[in-house]
């Protein structure tokens, strides 16, 4: 009888300690969860030139935005100053055109450098340093605003080999017309000795480099699942890739993801 008794009180204990164990264990992970959670990026595409006397000081502003963890930095380099002289070892006509786009759907009378748009839904002189965080705040309170579960779609994709596995999900809630899906492909660094131009002599320094810029069909709210080639990435292999979801062509951007 007391041997009973005292197995039965062991094993109490030891019920009695799992319980514990396991009540600690779900109180401590609960942090660790919510900590995983994260915000879509704010997306600022700068467009610039090597042939662009005014655009160092713009070039350097992106170049500290793209090491913020919070903030999609994209430069892409336009063609249109070539005449000057010099020809931009890296522009490339996609690039053009996209700025060209951006501009006629915020209703601007034509195209600049250095331009930064921001979140697809202002642009602002890529060297005003007090106007760029000004907009990149108002845009994080937006994101914020419509960044609750439900209310906006979230990108997922993963890379196995030489695909990549891109999903969409489903926002009930979307009513507008369709919006296209963008994949980007960039460098990190790349280093220029300009010769000739208004920057002749300078050793130029970009940062996060689009290189590809491709579009990959439409999305209607609906769930959205794509299986992607390295040639559906772009000609190239590339440091990584940005994922846009954007409002028509080049309106507001509704989401975004990058994958390094």
């Amino acid at each position: 009888m007391n041997i009973v008794l005292r197995m039965n009180r062991v094993l109490s204990f030891i019920l009695i300690f799992l319980m514990l164990g396991a009540a600690i264990g779900f109180l401590t992970a609960r942090p660790a969860i919510a900590m995983d959670v994260t915000k879509p990026p704010i997306v600022v595409e700068l467009f610039t030139s090597q042939g662009c006397s005014s655009c160092p000081p713009a070039d350097e502003i992106l170049a500290e935005l793209s090491q913020q963890k919070n903030i999609l930095a994209l430069s892409y380099s336009v063609d249109y100053w070539n005449y000057l002289g010099w020809k931009d070892t890296l522009a490339q006509p996609e690039c053009t055109l996209r700025q060209k786009k951006y501009n006629k759907s915020l209703g601007l009378g034509g195209v600049y450098t250095p331009q930064m748009i921001i979140q697809g839904r202002r642009d602002v002189i890529g060297s005003r340093a007090d106007l760029v965080d000004k907009f990149i705040d108002q845009a994080k309170i937006t994101v914020q605003a419509t960044s609750a579960p439900g209310s906006a779609p979230e990108i997922t994709f993963v890379r196995r080999g030489d695909m990549m596995f891109l999903n969409i999900s489903a926002n009930v809630m979307w009513d507008n017309a369709a919006a296209t899906i963008w994949i980007i492909g960039y460098d990190f660094e790349k280093t220029v000795s300009i010769k000739k131009g208004e920057l002749a002599g300078q050793i130029r320094k970009y940062h996060n480099v689009v290189q590809s810029i491709k579009r990959l069909g439409s999305w209607m709210g609906e769930e959205t699942k794509l299986s992607l080639s390295q040639e559906d990435l772009g000609s190239g292999k590339y440091d990584a890739y940005a994922v846009l979801l954007q409002a028509q062509e080049t309106g507001p951007i509704i989401t975004a993801a990058k994958l390094k």
